[in-house]
Formats: structure tokens, C-alpha cells, sequence
């Protein structure tokens, strides 16, 4: 696989600054093939939040699982780390690797497994719910000289919001959301969905849940995804009763933002967008996107 062109990707860390003289690399840091360490790399900052003690309890309120996965410019993986939460060096990596070009690619989640990474960078985070996911990707050009590395972890997922305006149906206790997109599938050099297949998500419900959301990884910097709601009575002897289908075509989706949808979800009747617009940024995320429907 040729060089790539990495122009777009840089713009992601720009903020980067390498560690200060008080943490310089120790090379006496091993990797799995036992041989001294010539690059360490940090998780610094995520998003908007700079972890300014640079201190494994921070890196722990984001995520639970670390992934920093090296590839070489033939797109073949050639060395990686997973760590968990409880690992005295969470957050940080040391690689021992030959003089030449790679990209480090690094995911941060919270799910109950990790992701698997293939061949081309392609990234797959599996099981029934999608949770908050953070991203980087690097190029690495290894020299004579050690490397040290900050890294800035950006969230790829886009929060998908219901709020409905009407009441919901007295014996619903499932939801089955299902688009077609991207979920937990994207490409590792851009942080973006790679699938467009159909995902199914399924919430378990009470008559307490005053709003529905899920995770998705979009497609693209602007992308819309056209979702199908539907509601059961799942009673105690495993007979399901369909209540209520709903279809919300182009909703509008953009990693790191939240898109809140309001409007009946209930009423059994097609909806089509009426407002679309930006409004105050909501904690750590950018701006949140609102739709009624």
C-alpha cells in the first residue's frame, strides 16, 4: 500500500505538545517482544479535555478499555497493546520498532470486550450496546532517535436522542431501533463509519424512560441516517406483541454532537423533518442538534 496522504488527518492533532523534560521516555520499557523501547506514547487530552495531572484516574473517567494498534504502510499490523482499566500503565504505550513509517492508530471505549482490528485499518467494536468511543490516529516515522508521543483522543460517535411528545404506549417495555449506516465499523486512519448495513438496536424499556438514545460512528462529516422505531410487549412467557412502528427519515448525525429528536414516536405515523437547527454546547460534546418530527 503506497504512503498515504495524510493532510486531513493532522488537523486532529494539531494540539499535541510532547511530554515535559520530567517525563522523558524510559527506555528500559518493554513491549511483548521483550526489546527495549524506542516509542512511548501517552493519552494527554480527549476532546476537549486536557488531562492536565496527566493521571491514570482521569484517563479511567472516559473509557475502560485502551487499544494503541501499529500498522506499516503495507496496511499489515505489526505490533499493539489493549489495556484495561485496572493496568498500572493505563494510558500509556512503549513499542520497540525497526527505523521506517507507521501509523499508530488508538481507540479508547467502554465496552465489555475489545475491538477487533484487520488488515487496511479496519476497526470493529462488537456487542448488543454501542457506547461512547474516542479515537486517534498518528504517523510515526521512526528513527535512529527515540519517540515520545502526546496523544489527543477525539469522540467518533454520534448520540441519537428520542424525546417523545406523546405517551407511550401502558405495556411497552421494548424499543427496536433500526437504521441503515454505520455502527461500531469505521476506518481507522479516519475515525468514520465503513459499513452502510442494516443495524438493529434493542433497548429494554419501563414506563419510567422518558427518552430512547443510542450510539452510532457517522459516515461522514455531514451525514443523515433515516431510522424505523418500533415498540413490543415482551410478557413473561416470551410471547411479543407489536405496539407501534414509527419511520423518522434524515436525521442528521455528526460525531461528537448529540441529535435530539422530538415529535410523537407513538401515533403510528410516518414523519418527515421540520426543524433543524444548532444550540448550546452540551458538557464535553459540541453542539447538539435538534429535530422535530
Amino acid at each position: 500500500m503506497k504512503k498515504r496522504v495524510f493532510h486531513y488527518l493532522m488537523v486532529s492533532v494539531a494540539s499535541m505538545a510532547m511530554l515535559s523534560a520530567c517525563e522523558k521516555m524510559n527506555l528500559s520499557e518493554k513491549t511483548a517482544s521483550s526489546k527495549p523501547a524506542n516509542v512511548v506514547v501517552r493519552v494527554t487530552q480527549f476532546e476537549q479535555k486536557a488531562l492536565d495531572a496527566r493521571t491514570r484516574a482521569e484517563v479511567t473517567d472516559f473509557c475502560n478499555h485502551l487499544c494503541f494498534h501499529v500498522y506499516g504502510d503495507d496496511g499489515i499490523r505489526v505490533d499493539y497493546v489493549n489495556q484495561k482499566q485496572e493496568d498500572d500503565n493505563f494510558g500509556s504505550a512503549a513499542f520497540s520498532l525497526d527505523e521506517g513509517h507507521y501509523y499508530l492508530i488508538v481507540v479508547g471505549h467502554s465496552g465489555s470486550s475489545n475491538p477487533s482490528f484487520s488488515a487496511d485499518e479496519r476497526v470493529s467494536i462488537s456487542g448488543k450496546q454501542m457506547g461512547d468511543t474516542f479515537w486517534c490516529c498518528e504517523e510515526l516515522q521512526v528513527g535512529a532517535e527515540g519517540i515520545e508521543k502526546s496523544l489527543v483522543l477525539k469522540r467518533i460517535v454520534s448520540m441519537v436522542r428520542f424525546i417523545p411528545t406523546d405517551a407511550q404506549p401502558e405495556t411497552m417495555n421494548q424499543m427496536v431501533i433500526t437504521y441503515t449506516g454505520s455502527r461500531g465499523t469505521f476506518n481507522g486512519l479516519t475515525g468514520y463509519g465503513s459499513t452502510s448495513t442494516k443495524q438493529t438496536i434493542d433497548l429494554d424499556t419501563s414506563a419510567d424512560d422518558s427518552e430512547f438514545s443510542f450510539y452510532m460512528i457517522p459516515s461522514d462529516y455531514d451525514d443523515q441516517i433515516s431510522v424505523t422505531v418500533k415498540t413490543f410487549n415482551n410478557d413473561v412467557s416470551g410471547r411479543i406483541t407489536p405496539l407501534t412502528a414509527k419511520e423518522i427519515p434524515d436525521i442528521p448525525v455528526r460525531r461528537n454532537c448529540v441529535t435530539i429528536c422530538r415529535g410523537n414516536l407513538f401515533d403510528n405515523q410516518s414523519s418527515s423533518k421540520s426543524v433543524f437547527i444548532t444550540v448550546s454546547i452540551d458538557g464535553e460534546w459540541n453542539d447538539d442538534i435538534n429535530l422535530s418530527f
